[in-house]
């Protein structure tokens, strides 16, 4: 056989067996990756945590770690999301990509070789991860500062001091949800029906606690309760009832509806000081 002849035939069946490999490549359990092992979210732990976050096709999905793309994929094919699968090794990229080809989503979902730690999460409104204990630590700051009202959802692992809004447990596996919180702490004036309260505020992460303060006469602030934007707190009025304030916060500002057993609810507005 010719030389010429024989360097092709020899070229064109390298790169066969290059796209073949690249065909078939499946990732290995437990194999390493750059933070940690690849192993797999299952998928009804999936649909569990994407149900938690209220996932609609209004929402952007971010994987952080995103393996084989299972995560983003079934955001969109199920729940007609947009996703974006952030994960550092290549091999896993092109797969991933392949799979959302097959099960026709590729027009909604993407895949980004690079580090987790240094991807922009301004856009996204629901993150997903399955990461280490670790990497959740290191990542808590970052996700808490994300805009109010952003949902992680995770397997497995926790945020620390920040505890979950919810827990579900499907397959022996746990799955936990955090709705970033607005910030509220420091002191607000509140108006209702002409009476002017200051309201002092203090918080950790979406828990909170305070006091009312109404000419010099103070109550403190109970049953409260802050998921994302949306707010809730009690305490007793100028007339000595237990008064509920539902509202949500915008900034500075916080407006909503007050209730008083046999009483009409009323309006109220507040702003920070």
């Amino acid at each position: 056989m010719p030389r010429a002849i024989l360097a092709t035939c020899l070229c064109l069946c390298a790169a066969l067996a290059l796209a073949q490999g690249q065909t078939t490549y499946q990732p290995q359990l437990g194999q390493e990756g750059k933070d940690v092992p690849w192993v797999p979210t299952p998928d009804r732990i999936i649909t569990r945590m994407l149900q938690m976050a209220d996932t609609t096709n209004r929402d952007l999905v971010v994987d952080l770690g995103s393996g084989d793309g299972r995560i983003p994929i079934a955001a969109a094919r199920e729940f007609g999301a947009r996703g974006i699968g952030v994960e550092f090794d290549a091999n896993l990229v092109e797969l991933s990509i392949r799979s959302a080809a097959k099960q026709g989503v590729a027009d909604r979902v993407s895949f980004l070789r690079q580090d987790l730690f240094q991807t922009d999460l301004f856009e996204a409104t629901v993150i997903a991860l399955y990461v280490s204990q670790d990497m959740m630590d290191k990542l808590r700051p970052k996700l808490l500062a994300l805009k109010p009202g952003t949902r992680v959802v995770s397997h497995q692992y926790t945020l620390g001091d920040w505890e979950p809004d919810e827990q579900a447990i499907a397959e022996r596996r746990n799955a936990y949800l955090w709705v970033v919180p607005a910030r509220v702490e420091g002191t607000w004036r509140l108006w209702l029906a002409g009476d002017s309260y200051e309201v002092r505020l203090q918080q950790t992460h979406q828990m909170l606690k305070g006091s009312a303060e109404f000419r010099a006469k103070q109550s403190p602030v109970f049953s409260a309760w802050l998921r994302g934007e949306r707010i809730r707190f009690a305490f007793v009025d100028r007339n000595g009832n237990p008064r509920s304030f539902l509202g949500r916060v915008g900034g500075d500002t916080m407006e909503g509806l007050s209730s008083t057993h046999g009483e009409p609810d009323m309006a109220w507005t507040a702003r920070r000081q």
